[in-house]
């Protein structure tokens, strides 16, 4: 902030320094309108509507972005909520496997004979 007020504090003097230093009266017609400024003044007035115009629209790119983020993040919570119910179903089964004594060790245990209990899976 204090940078923006050194900013602006330093092309107020420019400014002024300039209009100052070009006091000729100009005349500036624009559609049916006319009017005589001196020339300093004029392009001092002339590059203050410029910097207004060019904030004028920072603001409507700003406001551009952050609807763009904000989608972004509506899509990356909804991600996150997807992964949250997943790891907890996935603690729900494993839960629900230990209470009722299954094992995975025992899928791949062998018979007595060699062979595996679920079949297919021997090879």
């Amino acid at each position: 902030m204090k940078s923006y007020i050194l900013a602006i504090t330093i092309t107020m003097f420019l400014s002024a320094l300039f209009a100052f230093q070009n006091i000729g009266d100009v005349t500036v017609r624009f559609l049916m309108f006319e009017w005589v400024f001196p020339q300093g003044v004029w392009e001092v007035l002339v590059f203050c509507t410029g910097a207004a115009i060019m904030w004028i629209f920072s603001i409507f790119s700003m406001f551009e972005m952050r609807g763009k983020y904000k989608k972004e993040l509506k899509a990356k919570d909804e991600r996150i909520a997807a992964v949250e119910n997943e790891k907890k179903m996935i603690l729900e089964s494993m839960a629900v496997t230990k209470n009722s004594g299954f094992s995975p060790d025992t899928l791949h245990a062998p018979y007595t004979d060699g062979e595996s209990q679920i079949t297919g899976l021997a090879d």
